[in-house]
Order: C-alpha cells, then structure tokens, then sequence
C-alpha cells in the first residue's frame, strides 16, 4: 500500500532545510507526497517564496494563504485560530498517514496540534532545543509531546526528549539538515554572488539576520535600534541585511533597516536570499544578529558567529561563535575581534552528520511500514 506523507513547510526557513526530504519522498514508489504550503510563502512583504518551490518542480498539494494582520501578540493569537480552523479542514478531507514537519514557529505548532487531535502520526525534525529568547522555546517543547518520532541534531537534544518522557526508540539523532545543505552547497564563486546586487568584492562583508527577541521583558524597538547604532559605527564594512521573520516587532525591524539605509553606501537590504543564502553565508567575513544559521550552517561553511543576545540561549555552540549582550560598546568589541582575528578561528562542526536526509528519509521509510493506530497512542516513557 502506498502511504500519503504530508511535509508542512510555512516558510522560507523550514522549506530550504526540508527539500532534501520533500525530493527524496515525492520519488519513492512506496510514498505519495502531499506537500502543504502555507504562511510567508504567500507574503509579498517575504519574496512569495511559494515561487521557489515551483521553479524546484513540487507540485503544492495544498495551500493556505493566510497571514496575520500585524505582528502584535494579539493579531497572532488570532491568527493561530484561523490558522487551526483552515489546516484542520484540510487534513480531515484528505487524512494523510504521517506528517513531517520542522522546527518550532506558529504556524507549525498550529498544524501540529490539528495532525494531533486527528490522530495523524507526527515526525518532528529539530526537537529537543532551547532558545531561551524566543516564544519559539515553548511551542518546540510542545510539539515533542504531541508529536511521535523525533529527528534531533545533537546527543544532548536527544536526551532532553527523553527526560520529557518519550520513547528512545522513537529519537534518532541523525544530525542537522541545514549542516547537510551547507556541506554540500553547489559553489558559487564570490564574484557571481555579488556582483547582482552590486557589492564590492574588496571590502569587509557583514550578514546581518537578526530578529527581535520575542521572550525578552522590555522594549523590543530599543533593543532593535541599540544593534542598528552599533553597526552604523562601522562605515568602511558593507553589511548586507535580510528581513526579519514574522516575529512581534518583525515589521518594525524592517522598517527600522530601511530607514537606517538611507544615505549610506555601505548597507545592502535583500528581503529573501532564498537559495542564494548559503553562497552570501559562506563569502561574507562574518554573520552577525542572533539566527539559527548562524550556529548550525555558519561553522560548515568556515563563516564566524558575532551572536547577540539570548535568543539563541541554551544552545549547544561551536567555537567559532562568539556572543555578546545587545550592547553598543559589546557589539564594537566583537567586531573588531573578528576584523583583527578572522584568519585564527577555530571552526567545529557539532550539528553535521553525513547524509542526514537519506537517514531521516530511510527512517520514515522504516516506520511506514508500521503505521497503524498504535502509532500515535503514546505512553509516557518512565526512566529507569
């Protein structure tokens, strides 16, 4: 019988991470894959990255054009709702027999809960993870609990599972995706990469992905001009930004850079990089800000870490990520420690595994095989 696997991507984070998997499901004879598209991939403000996914050849199963009105914490519990009216309406029309989904945002958790409450068996890539500033710390958690098979990146996420009362036989570290994509990212020379939007090749590159910190008590659009202030003091540096996600005070941020631009030379504003990220990540002398790429794709690809703040706290970290408070005088301090040591980094790949997707892949293969109603009835796992 040819099993129905559902990937769920909800934006261009998770889909450049998930397309390994999604290639590897829709050619196997023993899968048909029903690919749900949903969130940022519909927004104009983002790129209409849904555009990238058909150029990749995917056929969207499903859709779902819904966006939150503004980025206040009360238009997006509103939004969860809408999103968990819509996404349960599809998957009860059309009940596939597993769900692969990635990460931690809203829009994943939304369709979690609706897979759970429909009794459809979830695998969850990326559980088991802290970040302490970000709401996305809470929603990760509780999707491990509702979901049944867990792909973690590293031995002590794998752990945390465990200690949240799931089943060892259910976690399986194969390592990270995004670690595996910049391993085995086509090369690009510096050249190509720049030379479409114009930046010199001669000076010093910054990439700038930074995000407001959702979990962080306080003002957000302070904590964002702060960073902004300690860059501008560098004017012989180019740093080239993306858009925040749709974050709270996601929008502000992205107003915030573009005003920033104006009458500087040295600011580049590109609000999708899409398949061109990991080229710009692996020619840039830096990543600044506080992504996730920045700790599992960076060191791959032999780019240092300037991390600010604690978004991304509670991670495990490689040495050649650096973090700082969200301080001007910090954030100088870390520059000029990249600009005067770049060349003696020590790089570490913690998070890289070889063939995470074919692993992942021929796991998920495995278990459809034994996919029946025992599959999503979970027991608590009581460590001995």
């Amino acid at each position: 019988m040819i099993k129905k696997i559902l990937v769920f991507t909800g934006s261009r984070a998770d889909y450049n991470l998930l397309k390994p998997i999604i290639k590897l499901v829709s050619c196997s004879p023993k899968f048909k894959l029903q690919l749900y598209v949903a969130g940022q991939h519909f927004s104009k403000s983002y790129g209409q990255t849904y555009k990238d996914i058909l150029n990749d050849k995917f056929k969207i199963n499903f859709k779902s054009k819904l966006l939150p009105e503004n980025n206040s914490k009360r238009a997006l519990l509103k939004f969860l709702g809408k999103l968990i009216n819509e996404y349960s309406y599809s998957l009860s029309k059309n009940k596939p027999h597993l769900a692969i989904i990635l990460g931690d945002r809203y829009e994943v958790y939304s369709f979690c809960v609706c897979c759970y409450f429909l009794n459809i068996p979830i695998a969850h890539i990326h559980g088991g993870e802290v970040t302490n500033g970000a709401f996305d710390e809470a929603l990760r958690h509780s999707i491990t609990k509702m979901s049944n098979f867990h792909f973690t990146c590293h031995d002590k996420y794998s752990q945390r599972i465990i200690n949240f009362g799931e089943n060892p036989k259910n976690i399986f570290n194969y390592g990270a995706l995004g670690a595996e994509n910049a391993s085995k990212n086509k090369k690009v020379s510096k050249n190509n990469t720049f030379s479409e939007y114009s930046i010199p090749l001669d000076k010093k590159c910054f990439l700038v992905t930074y995000h407001p910190e959702t979990k962080k008590e306080g003002n957000l659009k302070r904590e964002i001009n702060i960073f902004l202030s300690a860059i501008k003091n560098f004017k012989n540096i180019y740093f080239i930004f993306t858009y925040s996600n749709s974050d709270t005070e996601g929008n502000y941020y992205n107003k915030q850079i573009k005003n920033f631009k104006k009458g500087k030379g040295n600011i580049f504003i590109i609000s999708s990089l899409g398949n061109k990220y990991l080229n710009f990540l692996k020619h840039c002398d830096c990543i600044i800000g506080n992504s996730s790429s920045g700790i599992i794709e960076a060191p791959v690809l032999k780019t240092p870490t300037i991390n600010i703040g604690h978004r991304q706290s509670g991670r495990e970290f490689s040495r050649s990520i650096f973090n700082c408070e969200n301080k001007r005088s910090e954030i100088i301090k870390k520059i000029n420690f990249i600009l005067k040591n770049n060349k003696s980094i020590n790089f570490d790949k913690i998070f890289y595994q070889k063939e995470t997707s074919k692993k992942i892949f021929n796991k998920i293969l495995s278990i459809s095989k034994n996919l029946d109603e025992n599959s999503y009835k979970k027991k608590f796992y009581e460590k001995k």
